[in-house]
């Protein structure tokens, strides 16, 4: 029975100082999509940068290794210190898919500390969806949105922009689901934004 005491408190110590080693060396993981959209009758290219953790990003750079003079700035994601993001301005998008890479993410985090992290982009893109529906609903109060299923997708997300800001995103949803409904009273809206029907309605 002593020994097993003394091995609980050893094991409970190890633990506190393996958290606290954690705590004092954030780290952060980083993705970059690239995002197909239609311009006019044209497919047109950019390219989206993400990067996570668990601590607080103070700031967050990202470059391509072979063009490392190109430096994307990712800024917080509706004001969460623990998700930035980066999307290529409309005006930038091209014709030109972007081919396959590797980014090196600099993260600068709240209490000083630094990681560096990498993703490998493939050149591969996604088709556009086709949108078979988006209607509002005046009885249910609802935007309906449905679509048809692209073969490739993991999954699907929703965004509804005023201009160039982002005011919606839903929860990511499983690649079985083909319709989604939008609520003015529900979740998922920047804070502050206060949806109108003509919002709602396109």
């Amino acid at each position: 029975m002593k020994q097993f005491n003394i091995l609980v408190i050893l094991f409970f110590a190890f633990y506190i100082s393996s958290c606290s080693k954690e705590e004092s060396q954030p780290t952060g993981v980083g993705d970059v999509l690239i995002v197909t959209k239609k311009s006019g009758t044209n497919t047109v290219y950019g390219l989206s940068f993400y990067a996570y953790t668990f601590s607080s990003f103070q700031s967050v750079k990202a470059v391509n290794t072979t063009v490392p003079d190109k430096i994307y700035t990712l800024k917080s994601n509706q004001d969460y210190k623990t998700n930035f993001l980066y999307e290529t301005p409309d005006a930038e998008f091209t014709a030109s898919k972007p081919t396959a890479a590797t980014y090196n993410f600099s993260a600068v985090f709240e209490n000083g500390a630094t990681h560096e992290f990498q993703d490998i982009l493939s050149d591969k893109a996604l088709s556009l969806p086709v949108i078979e529906k988006c209607e509002y609903n005046a009885t249910k109060r609802l935007l309906e949105v449905s679509w048809a299923t692209l073969t490739d997708a993991d999954s699907y997300a929703i965004n509804i922009l005023d201009g160039s800001t982002v005011v919606f995103g839903s929860a990511e949803l499983p690649n079985t689901v083909k319709a989604y409904s939008i609520s003015a009273n529900g979740g998922g809206w920047l804070s502050g934004f206060t949806p109108k029907r003509k919002n709602l309605s396109g």
